[in-house]
C-alpha cells in the first residue's frame, strides 16, 4: 500500500496535519515512538488557540477537563516591580495551562477517528524515487507515500536528511525543574522574571506541581545544569519567583532543552514539507509555540491537500511561515529591548 502522506512526529503539528488530511479522505499515516514517561516542557496555550480548534471540531481544554485555566500573567521585567495582567481583559478569555500528554493524546484521538492510522516506530532513513517515498522505521519496517511530512520538533530530522539547515536568531538553553505542591504555591498566573543572567518562567501544573525555569545562554547554563547547589543559588537570587514558589529549592531538575528560536532554510520541497517546531521554532518568551504549532499543522494539511489535487502550494507555504517568523521576531526583539537594567551583561546585551 502506498500512503498520500506520511507523517514523521506525533505532536501537536503532526497530529493536527494527520487530522486536517484524514478528515478529507487521505490515506495517512503517522510514524512516531510516543513516550509518556517523561515530562513534556510547553505547556502553555493562549486563549486565541481556542478559537482556532473550536473552528476545527478539536477538543478545547475547558471541555477536556484535564487541564487548569491562566487567569492572568506576572512579570518582573524592565523594573523590580512585580506587574499583574489579567485574562478578563483579553477578548477571548484565559488562556490554559495544558497537561501536555493529556493534550497531545486528545489531538492524536482526534486524527485516528478521522481515519489516520499511527505507526509506533521513528523514521530513521528517507528515500524518494520516482514520486514516491519509502521510508524506514527503527523496527525495520518499510513504508511508502506520495508525500512526506516533517514533524519532528527543533531536530527537523527530514529535514536535515535532505541536507537542509536551521537559522537560529538566538541561542538559549532553558534549565527546568519540578519541584513539590505546596499550599503557599497556588497562583494561576504565569510568572516571568527577568534576572541578571537570563530569565524565569514559572506555574503551576494542572497536577498542582510547581514547574520553574531559568533561560539562558548555553555557556553559562552549563555551569548551573551541573550543580544543584548552583541551581539552588540561581533560584534563592530571583526576587519575586522564590516567593511565589517555596517549594522549588529541592527541586527535581530535568534534562536541558534547546530553546533558541530558529527555522529551516527552505521549508518544503519536492514531495515534502516541515511544520510545527521544525519549520520554525520559538523563543518562549514570545508565548507563542503552541499556538503556531497548532497553525502550522492546518497549514500544511491544507497546502498538500492543494498539492494532491494538482495545485501547487508549496511557494504559498513558505510565504506564510515567512510572514510568521517575521511577525514573530519584530516581537521578541522588542519585547527584550524592555529589559534595560543590565547592559553590560553578555545575556541582554546579545538579546538587543
Amino acid at each position: 500500500m502506498i500512503w498520500d502522506v506520511i507523517i514523521a512526529g506525533a505532536g501537536p503539528a503532526g497530529s493536527v496535519s494527520a487530522y486536517i488530511l484524514a478528515r478529507a479522505g487521505k490515506r495517512v499515516l503517522i510514524a512516531d515512538r510516543i513516550d509518556e514517561s517523561r515530562h513534556k516542557i510547553g505547556e502553555s496555550l493562549p486563549a486565541a488557540a481556542l478559537r482556532l480548534l473550536r473552528s476545527l471540531d478539536l477538543v478545547t481544554p475547558d471541555r477536556a477537563g484535564w487541564h487548569r485555566k491562566i487567569t492572568g500573567n506576572a512579570s518582573c521585567w524592565g523594573s523590580d516591580e512585580l506587574l499583574l495582567t489579567d485574562s478578563i481583559n483579553d477578548p477571548d478569555g484565559p488562556g490554559w495551562r495544558l497537561d501536555r500528554h493529556h493534550f497531545d493524546r486528545e489531538l492524536r484521538q482526534s486524527a485516528l477517528n478521522a481515519g489516520a492510522t499511527i505507526y509506533p516506530s521513528q523514521i530513521l532513513k528517507a528515500n524518494r524515487s520516482n514520486m514516491v517515498w519509502t521510508i524506514r522505521t527503527r523496527d525495520g519496517q518499510e513504508h511508502q507515500a506520495c508525500w512526506l511530512i516533517d514533524a519532528t520538533g527543533r531536530q527537523s530530522f527530514i529535514a536535515r536528511s535532505l541536507g537542509l539547515t536551521r537559522e537560529r536568531d538566538s541561542r538559549l538553553v532553558a534549565l527546568y525543574a519540578l519541584g513539590k505542591p505546596s499550599a503557599d504555591a497556588q497562583t494561576e498566573r504565569t510568572v516571568v522574571e527577568a534576572v541578571q543572567q537570563g530569565w524565569w518562567y514559572a506555574a503551576i501544573l494542572p497536577s498542582g506541581t510547581p514547574i520553574a525555569g531559568l533561560h539562558m545562554r548555553p555557556e553559562a547554563a552549563a555551569g548551573v545544569e551541573r550543580s544543584q547547589e548552583t541551581w539552588q543559588k540561581a533560584w534563592l537570587e530571583t526576587k519575586h519567583v522564590r516567593q511565589l514558589f517555596p517549594g522549588m529549592c529541592d527541586a527535581q531538575r530535568l534534562k536541558p532543552v534547546d530553546a533558541s528560536g530558529g527555522r529551516l532554510v527552505r521549508c518544503a520541497g519536492d514531495g515534502w514539507l516541515a511544520c510545527g517546531d521544525a519549520a520554525l521554532a520559538f523563543d518562549p518568551l514570545s508565548s507563542q509555540g503552541m499556538l503556531s504549532a497548532l497553525y502550522g499543522g492546518v497549514l500544511a494539511g491544507r497546502a498538500i491537500l492543494q498539492e494532491l489535487s494538482g495545485i501547487p502550494a508549496n511557494e504559498e507555504y513558505e510565504t506564510k511561515l515567512t510572514a510568521i517568523w517575521q511577525t514573530y521576531q519584530g516581537r521578541v526583539k522588542s519585547m527584550y529591548r524592555q529589559e534595560n537594567r543590565w547592559p553590560e551583561e553578555q545575556f541582554w546585551a546579545n538579546a538587543q
